[in-house]
């Protein structure tokens, strides 16, 4: 009985021994899998993040360039409204001065009466008793000269206020614009506040995903490193494992070329 003990010893170490490497060798795949499995999800989430992030950068950039083009509009739209009330002035003035030589004309003190007169002057001499028919034609002369002068700044007077309307129907156009581009502007302020706060927001998701994923690369390397270093084998193991491996798969092979027994 004796001489069986080491016998039935090494046959329990071997046993035990298959038993723990297969245990081992199971939890160590199950780990591997883990952590290959964490690690591609991780992967897939960083840079579905960052086509995330450039595609919001798209935005903020295309945000800006919409700014840019609001605030050269207002500011054309400023240098014409000026322009535009710097003619209304003008026209004002002008609107003014006629109306002033109106009032003369309705007054009766003219050039028109003072032209008048030079003509009486003129006439006394040639007729200084002043006949019915000259006063007629005179009369008549003041009154064409009078309508003429009349319809004359009444033409003028027409012309600036239908002047005056076209710039100010195209002022008030351009100030809509106006009010509706500095509308635009506040939107797009927003939206790029927005925007840059979401940026913020994702690119801080992404660094804590990042040190979360260098932490597990860092884990699963020392993991790796160590398995590599403990499979290592001497030379002399090697080939008893390779000899006796040849061996062992030779005989659970079947055997080739056979012939069946005869019935």
């Amino acid at each position: 009985m004796t001489d069986f003990e080491p016998s039935s010893q090494v046959s329990q170490e071997n046993s035990d021994i298959r038993e723990r490497g297969i245990s081992s060798a199971r939890e160590y795949s199950r780990v591997v899998e883990t952590f290959s499995r964490v690690l591609q999800y991780k992967e897939t989430f960083r840079l579905s993040i960052e086509r995330k992030l450039n595609s919001i950068g798209q935005q903020v950039k295309d945000n800006i360039e919409n700014l840019e083009t609001l605030m050269r509009n207002i500011d054309i739209y400023s240098q014409n409204i000026d322009k535009i009330s710097n003619n209304l002035g003008q026209l004002q003035t002008e609107e003014s001065s006629i109306k002033e030589r109106y009032e003369e004309l309705l007054n009766g003190s003219t050039s028109l009466d003072q032209s008048l007169a030079d003509d009486e002057s003129a006439h006394d001499n040639q007729d200084p008793a002043g006949s019915r028919e000259y006063l007629i034609q005179r009369r008549r002369n003041y009154l064409e000269n009078l309508d003429q002068s009349f319809k004359r700044l009444d033409g003028e007077l027409y012309s600036i206020d239908k002047l005056r309307s076209e710039l100010t129907r195209a002022r008030d156009e351009i100030l809509i614009k106006k009010d509706e581009a500095q509308k635009q502007m506040v939107a797009l302020e927003e939206n790029g506040a927005r925007l840059l706060e979401e940026v913020k927001r994702i690119e801080m998701e992404l660094e804590a995903s990042v040190d979360e994923e260098r932490l597990l690369i860092n884990e699963f390397k020392r993991l790796v490193n160590g398995a590599e270093k403990t499979i290592e084998i001497s030379d002399e193991i090697d080939h008893i494992l390779f000899t006796y491996l040849t061996a062992a798969e030779s005989k659970d092979s079947p055997a080739i070329n056979s012939v069946p027994a005869a019935d």
